[in-house]
């Protein structure tokens, strides 16, 4: 689906963590979001996979939503943006996102106090 883009970033964390800090810091901002779909919760329960694919839809005030999709695993995500109804929304997203860069995963054991890595 990505193939061959660039991630506005790159999160060294699991992705429904992810998924959930992305969510907060749009919300936070003003945005709306809405998830549209959730690799995970769509296949059957008996299937193991341990990649993770996830589309936010980010509403500002007005205009079309701009799509925000979560691809990645226990390991890592990149974080993409697909439409930008603003040309701006790409600047604006990845500032309001960059504080995810240095937020300690939640699943690390407590012995490994590095922040997460991220690539922009």
């Amino acid at each position: 689906m990505n193939a061959g883009k660039q991630p506005i970033l790159v999160v060294n964390q699991a992705c429904d963590c992810t998924v959930t800090q992305v969510t907060e810091q749009f919300m936070s901002a003003g945005y709306a979001v809405v998830q549209s779909f959730d690799l995970l919760s769509a296949m059957d329960a008996r299937t193991r996979c341990i990649c993770q694919l996830v589309v936010l839809l980010v509403y500002g005030k007005d205009g079309p939503p701009a799509t925000v999709i979560l691809d990645g695993n226990d390991m890592s995500t990149s974080i993409f943006l697909e439409n930008e109804p603003e040309r701006s929304f790409r600047a604006k997203f990845t500032t309001l996102l960059s504080p995810i860069a240095v937020t300690p995963d939640a699943n690390a054991e407590s012995s490994n106090d590095e922040s997460n890595d991220v690539e922009a």
